[in-house]
Protein backbone atom coordinates (compact mmCIF):
# COMPACT_ATOMS: atom_id res chain seq x y z
CA UNK A 1 0.00 0.00 0.00
CA UNK A 2 1.53 3.32 -1.04
CA UNK A 3 0.65 6.68 0.40
CA UNK A 4 -0.11 9.37 -2.14
CA UNK A 5 1.57 12.69 -1.22
CA UNK A 6 -0.62 15.72 -0.65
CA UNK A 7 0.36 18.01 -3.50
CA UNK A 8 -1.71 20.85 -2.03
CA UNK A 9 0.61 21.09 0.98
CA UNK A 10 2.85 24.18 0.58
CA UNK A 11 5.79 22.55 2.40
CA UNK A 12 5.65 19.52 0.14
CA UNK A 13 5.52 21.80 -2.90
CA UNK A 14 8.52 23.82 -1.62
CA UNK A 15 10.46 20.58 -1.08
CA UNK A 16 9.76 19.46 -4.65
CA UNK A 17 10.75 22.89 -6.03
CA UNK A 18 14.08 22.75 -4.15
CA UNK A 19 14.74 19.26 -5.50
CA UNK A 20 14.02 20.48 -9.04
CA UNK A 21 16.27 23.52 -8.56
CA UNK A 22 19.08 21.27 -7.36
CA UNK A 23 18.67 18.96 -10.33
CA UNK A 24 18.59 21.92 -12.70
CA UNK A 25 21.96 23.08 -11.41
CA UNK A 26 23.27 19.57 -12.17
CA UNK A 27 25.33 18.85 -9.08
CA UNK A 28 28.05 16.32 -9.71
CA UNK A 29 31.45 15.67 -8.19
CA UNK A 30 32.90 18.79 -9.81
CA UNK A 31 30.07 21.25 -9.19
CA UNK A 32 28.62 20.11 -5.85
CA UNK A 33 30.23 22.96 -3.90
CA UNK A 34 29.05 25.53 -6.43
CA UNK A 35 25.54 24.13 -6.28
CA UNK A 36 25.43 24.33 -2.48
CA UNK A 37 26.90 27.85 -2.53
CA UNK A 38 24.35 28.89 -5.17
CA UNK A 39 21.45 27.58 -3.09
CA UNK A 40 22.76 29.33 0.03
CA UNK A 41 23.34 32.61 -1.82
CA UNK A 42 19.91 32.41 -3.43
CA UNK A 43 18.33 31.69 -0.04
CA UNK A 44 20.01 34.70 1.58
CA UNK A 45 19.05 36.93 -1.35
CA UNK A 46 15.45 35.73 -1.26
CA UNK A 47 15.26 36.25 2.50
CA UNK A 48 16.50 39.84 2.27
CA UNK A 49 14.77 40.98 -0.92
CA UNK A 50 11.67 38.83 -1.30
CA UNK A 51 11.07 37.76 2.31
CA UNK A 52 9.42 40.98 3.53
CA UNK A 53 6.61 40.45 1.01
CA UNK A 54 5.49 37.38 2.93
CA UNK A 55 5.95 38.72 6.45
CA UNK A 56 3.97 41.93 7.05
CA UNK A 57 5.86 42.74 10.25
CA UNK A 58 9.20 42.75 8.42
CA UNK A 59 10.29 46.06 6.96
CA UNK A 60 11.70 45.77 3.41
CA UNK A 61 15.14 47.22 2.73
CA UNK A 62 15.45 50.49 0.82
CA UNK A 63 15.27 50.32 -2.96
CA UNK A 64 18.96 51.10 -3.43
CA UNK A 65 19.92 48.27 -1.08
CA UNK A 66 17.63 45.81 -2.86
CA UNK A 67 19.13 46.69 -6.23
CA UNK A 68 22.68 46.47 -4.85
CA UNK A 69 22.10 43.10 -3.20
CA UNK A 70 20.48 41.76 -6.36
CA UNK A 71 23.34 43.00 -8.53
CA UNK A 72 26.00 41.47 -6.27
CA UNK A 73 24.12 38.16 -6.02
CA UNK A 74 23.74 37.85 -9.78
CA UNK A 75 27.36 38.94 -10.33
CA UNK A 76 28.63 36.25 -7.97
CA UNK A 77 26.35 33.62 -9.50
CA UNK A 78 27.47 34.62 -12.99
CA UNK A 79 31.12 34.28 -12.05
CA UNK A 80 30.58 30.96 -10.28
CA UNK A 81 28.76 29.42 -13.25
CA UNK A 82 30.87 31.20 -15.91
CA UNK A 83 27.95 33.22 -17.27
CA UNK A 84 29.52 36.39 -18.58
CA UNK A 85 27.83 39.10 -20.61
CA UNK A 86 30.63 39.11 -23.18
CA UNK A 87 29.84 35.51 -24.10
CA UNK A 88 26.18 36.33 -24.54
CA UNK A 89 26.86 39.49 -26.53
CA UNK A 90 29.30 37.72 -28.86
CA UNK A 91 26.41 35.69 -30.21
CA UNK A 92 24.07 38.66 -30.69
CA UNK A 93 24.19 40.74 -33.86
CA UNK A 94 22.73 44.21 -33.62
CA UNK A 95 21.97 46.01 -36.84
CA UNK A 96 21.12 49.71 -36.93
CA UNK A 97 20.92 50.03 -40.72
CA UNK A 98 18.01 47.67 -41.35
CA UNK A 99 20.31 44.92 -42.60
CA UNK A 100 21.37 46.85 -45.72
CA UNK A 101 25.00 46.42 -46.76
CA UNK A 102 27.19 49.45 -46.30
CA UNK A 103 29.58 50.78 -48.91
CA UNK A 104 32.62 49.54 -47.05
CA UNK A 105 31.11 46.02 -46.83
CA UNK A 106 30.94 45.64 -50.62
CA UNK A 107 33.82 44.12 -52.44
CA UNK A 108 34.59 45.69 -55.80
Amino acid sequence: MSVKPNTDDPLYRAKIELICLGRTLMPDDESFERTVATLVLFGVWATIVIGPMFFPEAEPPRGELQISITAVAFLVLGRMWDLEIERVLDGVTISTDGGQPRDRDRED
